[in-house]
């Protein structure tokens, strides 16, 4: 298989909710936004993280007769690098952004992380190398 590229793509139950988050709170840089379509897309570093509405590919790929929702462990995270947790903690506390942790270290692996959720409720963690 030749890939020419790849991105992340989240669905979504709440679009526009989704949407702002990761403009104005992540403050990640949009590519494309249309609502109307169901479909917005960040540029964040060297990939592509895209919202698409849920409804719509359960339509797309027939499985609108499954759940939408079950109690479960997290089957997904989004990880971004950061150069300083505790700068980007403290902005997101700022904005109101209740965490699922502190920053902690791991020393296991060497680094520093935080974990959050986005209005979805998608897992969404940040971190550090620590030197």
């Amino acid at each position: 298989m030749k890939v020419s590229s790849a991105y992340t793509r989240l669905l979504v139950s709440d679009l526009k909710a989704c949407f702002l988050f990761y403009k104005d709170v992540m403050e990640f840089p949009v590519n494309v936004e249309d609502e109307k379509s169901g479909y917005a897309e960040f540029q964040v570093g060297g990939m592509k993280l895209s919202l698409f509405r849920r409804q719509e590919m359960a339509e797309i790929i027939r499985t609108t007769d499954k759940p939408t929702h079950a109690e479960c462990q997290d089957k997904v995270a989004l990880i971004f690098t950061v150069h300083d947790i505790e700068q980007e903690y403290h902005r997101l506390l700022h904005k109101n952004i209740n965490f699922v942790t502190e920053p902690m270290n791991n020393i296991d692996y060497r680094i520093k992380t935080v974990y959050f959720r986005d209005p979805d409720d998608n897992l969404i963690g940040l971190y550090q190398f620590l030197d």
